[in-house]
């Protein structure tokens, strides 16, 4: 075996290289392309009339307009006492104009010039290729998360933490706004924002953004959604705008709220969330929200762009990307190397986005499998990789042959048990490889020119990743290739029951006996080779309710137990069967059930 020693080396050898201090430079005399700057504003007493808050009112907003023209209007945010600061990053290098808006004459109409000095940063993170992501610079962005309780490590601990995760590959960094959960408290008893608990949380964020992290934010969790913060629009909209001047300046996610299923009347919370960030967000962040299982069914509501999918069970995202117009960020809920790596590997497979939980971090073995897993994946154009189904003995991607004026690229396998492998590919001359998972370790195998290539993994004793690229292909691309080679694949889904090779067995009947266990099961009606397997995500939803539809079970049979805020006798229930067969084809099947008490 050859271990790959180069990689590793490099990624250890990278270290921060920014302002120690996590405290952004000056807009008028220290912007930098793609890194946050601050302007302050402190006023006199007797500047600011008595009826204005500092906190719930405008006091000064910024309009940034770029060498290219484009204009960015940022909304300042009470930093305590006479001070509002905003907080910007300049996405173009060169002279940027800014104009100042206040209720404070003396700052009113205020204009002047700044340069932005060029950088080696990738800027902001952006949807592209339909379900992928790219960068302000123009580049390809491989999505590669971690959760941290922010607050939960002294600040030398914390940035600590972070350049190793920087040396493991990660590029982002997930975590949660406001939370009851520590000793400092994110509101005051008058409900405004507690400086102590705002200051300290700017110490994690800058120093993670200063270090070139995307943020992922989540803006609540349980424990201060249950605290009745974000009850009325009279508490949300404030809070909602403070934290987006805050924070909306740096390369952010928003990820709404968590385990927004167990929220009382999410969806319309979400919606008004969801609206606020279009209104004051001058950046347009990427924009979805947590779930529990998977947050899909809000997407018809429009306001987010990304999924977010968290099952342990990979027929969900599996599924789900047959379905879906957007990329998808899968949260890993495994953190037992084994189980970790598992599920690390399997949602790749399915063309999701990997978020790895803070436990992990924990684990030496763990972050290794993450440096495999960047090793592996930033060595391929994972920006135009597909589920590919042409395959035994493993879970696929591959930028397949479409036509000889667009041939096969590569496939990357997921052979999560020993066996043999057979992947079947257009006739081109290959460069295998296998790789341990685990260790990183490889073994090159002598070059494939055929169309079925067949082996057993390398030994019988664990998971292992086959990779079969065109390298000569790859380099031609990477010279002569802007960003897609090809449109993205979307394809029709099956609805015509007499073209649909299952039926809903289960529930049988046309009524469900509300708030007892139902057995639900599909029967496969016309078996053929493309029916060997079969993936299922059961959906119900009761329209009278105005919830959104909720994962009911997943796979072929079980029994599923109707959620609480889905109950009203009397009404319709709409159980909706995804299904996708061996070849990746999608169905949907729809079945309409009374719900009797």
């Amino acid at each position: 075996m050859v271990r790959a020693g180069l990689w590793l080396a490099a990624l250890c050898s990278l270290t921060f290289s920014a302002a120690s201090a996590a405290i952004p430079p000056s807009c008028d005399s220290g912007a930098v392309e793609y890194l946050p700057c601050e302007m302050q504003f402190e006023w006199h007493a007797g500047e600011l009339p008595p009826s204005v808050s500092p906190y719930r009112d405008d006091v000064v907003s910024v309009e940034f307009r770029s060498p290219s023209h484009v204009t960015y209007l940022m909304h300042g945010f009470w930093n305590g006492g006479n001070e509002v600061r905003v907080r910007f990053t300049p996405l173009e290098d060169g002279v940027w104009t800014y104009h100042v808006s206040s209720l404070i004459p003396r700052f009113d109409n205020r204009e002047a010039t700044f340069n932005a000095a060029p950088s080696s940063q990738a800027g902001f993170v952006r949807v592209a290729n339909l379900r992928h992501w790219r960068s302000t610079n123009k580049q390809p962005h491989l999505w590669l998360s971690v959760q941290v309780p922010w607050l939960e490590l002294d600040q030398t601990a914390f940035e600590n933490w972070l350049d190793a995760r920087k040396r493991d590959g990660f590029n982002h960094i997930r975590g949660v706004l406001l939370t009851l959960t520590g000793s400092l408290k994110p509101l005051t008893a008058a409900g405004e924002p507690d400086l102590a608990y705002f200051h300290a949380l700017d110490d994690r964020l800058l120093a993670a953004a200063m270090r070139g992290f995307t943020l992922d934010l989540l803006l609540a969790d349980q424990s201060f959604l249950r605290s009745g913060a974000f009850s009325t629009a009279h508490h949300i909209d404030p809070l909602v705008r403070y934290l987006i001047a805050r924070y909306g300046g740096l390369n952010v996610t928003w990820q709404g709220i968590e385990h927004f299923e167990d929220v009382p009347d999410s969806r319309a919370l979400l919606q008004e969330v969801g609206s606020l960030l279009q209104r004051y967000d001058a950046f347009q962040h990427p924009r979805s929200t947590d779930a529990r299982m998977t947050s899909s069914s809000l997407i018809r509501d429009g306001w987010m762009n990304y999924a977010i999918e968290a099952s342990p069970d990979p027929q969900l995202g599996a599924v789900e990307r047959q379905f879906l117009q957007m990329p998808e960020i899968h949260i890993i809920q495994a953190t037992s190397p084994d189980a970790f790596r598992h599920e690390l590997w399997d949602s790749t497979m399915n063309g999701e986005y990997p978020t790895v939980p803070y436990a992990a971090t924990q684990s030496e073995a763990s972050m290794r499998a993450v440096q495999t897993w960047f090793h592996v994946m930033s060595g391929t154009r994972h920006w135009e990789l597909d589920p590919f189904f042409n395959v035994t003995g493993g879970r696929a991607l591959g930028l397949d042959e479409l036509s000889p004026e667009i041939p096969a690229v590569e496939y990357i396998v997921y052979c999560d048990a020993p066996g043999i492998l057979e992947l079947t590919v257009a006739k081109h001359k290959y460069n295998p490889v296998w790789t341990n998972p685990s260790t990183g370790e490889q073994i090159p195998l002598k070059d494939f020119n055929g169309t079925v290539f067949s082996q057993h993994t390398p030994d019988g004793s664990q998971d292992w990743i086959f990779q079969l690229p065109r390298n000569g292909e790859k380099e031609k691309m990477l010279r002569m290739v802007y960003f897609e080679s090809r449109d993205p694949m979307v394809q029709e889904v099956e609805t015509d029951t007499e073209k649909i090779p299952f039926a809903i067995a289960e529930p049988s009947g046309d009524q469900i006996h509300a708030g007892v266990p139902v057995r639900f099961e599909a029967k496969i009606t016309r078996p053929n080779r493309a029916t060997r397997t079969m993936q299922y995500v059961w959906w119900g939803e009761v329209v009278a309710t105005g919830m959104p539809a909720r994962v009911l079970g997943l796979g072929p049979s079980g029994t599923f137990t109707i959620p609480k805020e889905l109950l009203r006798p009397g009404a319709a229930l709409n159980v909706r069967l995804l299904a996708i067969n061996a070849n990746g084809k999608a169905y949907e099947l729809d079945r309409v059930y009374g719900l009797t008490p």
